[in-house]
């Protein structure tokens, strides 16, 4: 175990000088970063929710083949790359950045950070995923040497089980936990979920095909109850695929308690934790996307590809956020970019309505002086004069 983190500090000591991007080692069993190396990010306001949004990260990034580039809540890019234990249970991971993507000045909300900005690199995307992908191979070669040496990077903990009078399973109880879920109370549903989970396996006097096929059914009810409290379905579905292939595996109850600790806490980190946490990473990367396509055909369709959420969900959220709708912030940022052309006075209006993503140029000047209370020609006249008059 030793030998294995003396490693891991020895990768990101060589990832960190030849991209200059700072990454540590987040622990679920601990709920902190492994090594104790300082990061900007504490100088950041919302660092003290650092812990959700990299956890967040890590699931994020099992669940999308092994890395995942996401946005921080002021708007930094991080990169996460989960890492596993000895039984291929998920225990951490590599969590690196903060990273600046494109310009400062492009960065969505109050830049938090700003006086540390020389020490933060800002990468072009292609170089951001270039990052990942040097990161990822470096993470599956220290797995690899992991298993040979037996050695794992964390310490994961079992669940706590405890042993009840009842010699029946309660079902009364895990309508109460579903209940608790939807209704959003994480205190209320941890504490009933730690009860049951000891009824059920004393109930079943720890027959193990018995203690899987109950354990599935719980997990379907924890399912829907997630959904309804808020968790994302396809989140909640792609996790549901993974546990029944996994619980399969296991042969001792020992085993299968530890194993129990993540998935539970995955599905109440999905319901309570994560809801500011993922809305922010969409928010960002859907304005991002726009920002760099803005003079390009960009559909609903588009921006829900991108974030693999469906277009009502997608519409409802950045509405709630941006206290605006899609197409009017495409315009904004249209809008925006326009009046930098029109201060090219060899660029005609038709190109610069073209330049600026508009169809044509009657949509344009209505689009534009909706905005800006001016049509495009007068507000470029009116910018002429007062340069001439400067």
């Amino acid at each position: 175990m030793k030998e294995t983190r003396e490693l891991s500090r020895n990768y990101m000591k060589h990832f960190t000088s030849l991209t200059k991007i700072e990454c540590n080692l987040l622990s679920i069993a601990h709920s902190s970063f492994l090594f104790e190396n300082r990061c900007i990010c504490e100088k950041c306001p919302r660092y003290e929710n650092f812990y959700h949004t990299h956890l967040y990260g890590i699931y994020e990034a099992e669940r999308w083949g092994g890395k995942y580039i996401y946005y921080c809540p002021s708007g930094y890019i991080f990169i996460a790359i989960p890492l596993y234990d000895e039984e291929d249970v998920l225990d951490g991971g590599v969590i690196a950045g903060p990273i600046i993507m494109g310009e400062p000045e492009d960065l969505v909300g109050e830049n938090h950070l700003e006086a540390y900005s020389e020490k933060i690199p800002q990468l072009s995307t292609a170089n951001v995923n270039d990052a990942a992908e040097l990161l990822y191979g470096l993470w599956l070669n220290l797995r690899s040497k992991a298993h040979q040496s037996g050695g794992q990077i964390f310490q994961q903990f079992p669940y706590e089980l405890k042993e009840s009078d009842e010699s029946q399973y309660p079902l009364e109880t895990e309508k109460k936990l579903q209940s608790l879920i939807t209704a959003g109370d994480k205190n209320g549903a941890q504490t009933l979920l730690n009860e049951l989970l000891g009824k059920l396996f004393f109930s079943t006097d720890g027959e193990m095909e018995i203690v899987k096929t109950r354990l599935l059914e719980l997990i379907v009810i924890l399912s829907r109850a997630a959904i309804e409290g808020g968790a994302d379905v396809n989140q909640i579905f792609f996790l549901n695929q993974n546990y029944i292939e996994e619980i399969q595996k296991f042969s001792n109850l020992e085993e299968m308690s530890i194993w129990l600790a993540n998935v539970m806490n995955r599905f109440i980190s999905y319901v309570f934790d994560f809801s500011d946490v993922k809305h922010s990473d969409v928010i960002f990367k859907t304005v991002k996307f726009i920002k760099d396509h803005y003079n390009e055909k960009i559909s609903l369709d588009d921006l829900a590809n991108q974030v693999y959420l469906s277009k009502s969900y997608l519409s409802k959220i950045f509405k709630e956020e941006m206290n605006c709708n899609i197409s009017s912030y495409i315009n904004m940022i249209r809008v925006e970019k326009s009046r930098s052309f029109l201060l090219n006075e060899s660029i005609s209006l038709v190109d610069v309505a073209g330049m600026a993503g508009f169809d044509d140029q009657s949509y344009f000047t209505k689009v534009f002086k909706k905005y800006t209370g001016v049509s495009p020609g007068k507000f470029r006249e009116s910018r002429g004069k007062q340069k001439i008059g400067g």
